[in-house]
């Protein structure tokens, strides 16, 4: 493969963690299976690595019946800065692919650069692929011990009729994450821009633009107009104190389908706990379609706040419907 013409993922994530720590958690098999290549569903079967220039690895999780192989060839060990392997799934494609990941000293911890070369012809994949090294990654992170990366990747508590609440905890200090919610500029980056006074009763005027957040994706097509020029939705502030708690009606169909959304936002260490909660909610159609798409702007916002690669929205958005809608029960 011609590598300079060749379509690229690119990913960078900090992590609390020294770099011989994380790199060595790349070439443990029992450590690794807890997180490459690992979905929550599946079972890992099968975890081995042989860590030497020219030593393979293989792992197998079983996916709902079908046994799924992960495999490789290590290129480059350079402990504890870098590390080089091919990575294939024989199930799916002979096509096999390079994966480069850098790891760089930052304060008491370091960043992780992940670069993957992908072939030509899997070029409409990238974003999925994408997704998959970011969800890998947050799964490094949990498994180390990050409380962050553990907490932010649940779902949304759907267990009130009517309702969606999320817990996350994003890097302090507070005043800097409430400017995220209410600075248009700055909501922009994760969520919906706009201009918001910041008084009870006053008018909100939100634009989601999407084509900010992912300009490089496609969107779907009952999304195109949100991703290009967007899409205004009014509402009403309803509760305002900074810098914890910041409340507004959501805009229904109808004035009877209107609906409320809470930030709240508790101060811990060096942390902010950061729960929200969408209520009255009409049907679970709509509990599905709110749920996942606050699961990707929180963490956009999360990655806003770290300096992280932010997911591929509309890649994201895609699979994070998907399981909301079987979490209640609208699929099989």
């Amino acid at each position: 493969m011609n590598s300079s013409s060749a379509p690229s993922v690119c990913i960078t994530r900090n992590l609390p963690f020294s770099p011989e720590r994380v790199f060595d958690a790349w070439l443990d098999p029992t450590f690794a299976a807890k997180w490459l290549f690992a979905t929550p569903e599946g079972e890992m079967i099968r975890a081995e690595t042989d860590p030497r220039v020219g030593g393979h690895f293989t792992f197998t999780e079983r996916r709902g019946g079908e046994d799924v192989e992960h495999t490789g060839e290590y290129l480059e060990i350079s402990r504890p800065s870098r590390l080089v392997f091919t990575f294939g799934v024989p199930k799916y494609s002979a096509d096999v692919s390079q994966v480069t990941v850098e790891i760089q000293p930052r304060g008491e911890g370091c960043t992780v650069t992940l670069t993957q070369t992908v072939a030509p012809q899997w070029a409409a994949f990238k974003h999925r692929s994408q997704l998959g090294w970011i969800t890998i990654l947050e799964g490094l992170a949990a498994c180390l011990g990050d409380p962050q990366a553990a907490l932010n990747r649940q779902p949304g508590d759907a267990s009130q009729p009517g309702e969606v609440r999320f817990i996350r905890l994003m890097p302090g200090p507070i005043e800097r994450v409430w400017d995220y919610l209410t600075d248009p500029d700055k909501r922009s980056q994760w969520f919906a821009g706009g201009p918001m006074e910041l008084r009870e009763g006053a008018t909100l005027q939100l634009l989601f633009r999407h084509g900010l957040l992912s300009p490089d994706e496609n969107p779907p097509e009952k999304y195109r107009e949100v991703h290009e020029p967007g899409v205004p939705m009014k509402g009403r502030i309803t509760q305002c104190e900074p810098p914890h708690r910041l409340g507004f009606t959501w805009e229904g169909e109808t004035a009877e389908q209107e609906s409320a959304v809470v930030f709240e936002l508790f101060p811990e260490g060096n942390e902010v706990r950061l729960i929200l909660t969408h209520r009255c909610l009409g049907s679970e159609h709509e509990r599905a379609d709110v749920s996942s798409g606050w699961h990707i702007h929180t963490a956009f916002l999360h990655a806003r706040l770290s300096g992280n690669t932010p997911p591929p929205l509309w890649a994201a958005c895609e699979k994070l419907d998907a399981e909301y809608r079987k979490r209640l029960h609208l699929v099989s």
